[in-house]
């Protein structure tokens, strides 16, 4: 039995939106407008985001090895699937976020389901 389950979500800049414009939505305003909203807060366990690091994604592709073509990613875990999916298909997601995506992320975005365990935690 998995100790929690994870979703990771992949997104693409959409055409036309500066990186700053994106930057500054994706690190300040979409973490605060998630966290935010009601139905998170009662079903998540861990919100982790990140951005592409172009410099070390050029040398990557560079050295032969596959990249993945997108900007931004999102962390999210909770208890059970049934949580996380209550989360995405709520209204409230569906108006706050998906209101503010549309304005900021392409279409065809990819998303990663999980079951997780930790085997061992290395950090000393």
């Amino acid at each position: 039995m998995p100790e929690r389950v994870r979703v990771t979500a992949l997104f693409k800049r959409k055409e036309g939106v500066s990186k700053e414009d994106f930057e500054k939505y994706w690190l300040t305003e979409f973490p605060k407008a998630f966290t935010s909203l009601e139905v998170v807060k009662g079903k998540t366990i861990i919100y982790e985001q990140g951005q592409v690091n172009e410099q070390v994604h050029d040398v990557l592709g560079k050295a032969g090895l596959p990249v993945a073509p997108y900007d931004a990613q999102a962390v999210i875990e909770g208890t059970s699937f049934e949580d996380l999916r209550d989360i995405f298909t709520s209204e409230e997601y569906r108006t706050v976020i998906g209101g503010q995506a549309k304005q900021y992320f392409e279409r065809g975005g990819l998303i990663f389901a999980s079951n997780v365990c930790t085997l061992a935690d290395l950090r000393i």
